[in-house]
């Protein structure tokens, strides 16, 4: 099977939000011994799969040897952004049609590895929930050091909600002038009644210029602004 291309991020500022949550992931693993992580939007738009997208990648990036799922199963294959030349995936393996190792796609990004979703189901929480599911969790946790799972909105539809529960971690997205303040605390409140380990939020489409005022000293070293400050002290 021909690689999946994984687009790789170029964007300095980009990468310094991405580095972040790498650290932080890096951190909770290293404390608590999570390797597990659903990332899922508060409403629909919220830019999740780009977020998890990238998220995989810096982490599999860093070396740690990373997988990343594609769990939303009611999308048709065309909006997605890494299914296109891929004809089996998850919901293949829980129908027992095709074996887990046969749906784990090699990438273009080195320790980064891709499970698509594979067939659309109007309804797959009973996939999500089944024995078949666990027995891909468990596997999955002996042989990689980060999974990530790609999840439908947890106000769209409970299938967030049933793999949140067997993770370690969740972590909500949501977007800037998009996710409505209800949205978020309704999103939030449906993981917490789930008793789902939700660790935080990633802010998303935040705007650049926004982002560099957060982070006044994101490109300290990159600018070499170091430097401007020794000539003054010459």
């Amino acid at each position: 099977m021909k690689k999946l291309d994984i687009y790789k991020n170029d964007n300095y500022i980009l990468n310094d939000a991405f580095d972040q949550s790498v650290m932080n992931l890096h951190i909770l693993k290293k404390q608590n011994g999570y390797k597990s992580f659903v990332i899922c939007g508060c409403e629909t738009g919220d830019g999740t799969t780009t977020v998890a997208i990238n998220l995989a990648a810096a982490l599999a990036s860093s070396g740690w040897k990373t997988v990343l799922i594609d769990g939303d199963m009611r999308k048709k294959n065309r909006y997605k952004r890494l299914n296109e030349n891929v004809s089996e995936g998850l919901s293949d393996y829980l129908m027992d049609r095709v074996t887990l190792e046969n749906v784990i796609c090699e990438t273009t990004t080195e320790n980064l590895s891709y499970i698509p979703c594979g067939e659309l189901i109007d309804n797959p929480v009973r996939l999500l929930c089944s024995n078949k599911m666990t027995i891909a969790r468990n596997e999955l946790s002996e042989s990689y050091d980060f999974i990530i799972y790609d999840m439908p909105a947890v106000n769209a539809a409970m299938d967030a909600k049933v793999i949140a529960v067997n993770v370690d971690a969740t972590i909500l997205v949501s977007s800037i002038g998009e996710t409505t303040k209800v949205g978020l605390i309704e999103a939030a409140n449906a993981l917490k009644e789930v008793k789902a380990n939700l660790i935080g939020t990633i802010v998303n489409k935040v705007d650049m210029d926004q982002y560099s005022s957060f982070h006044k000293d994101y490109d300290y070293f990159q600018n070499e602004r170091y430097a401007k400050k020794n000539r003054k002290n010459d």
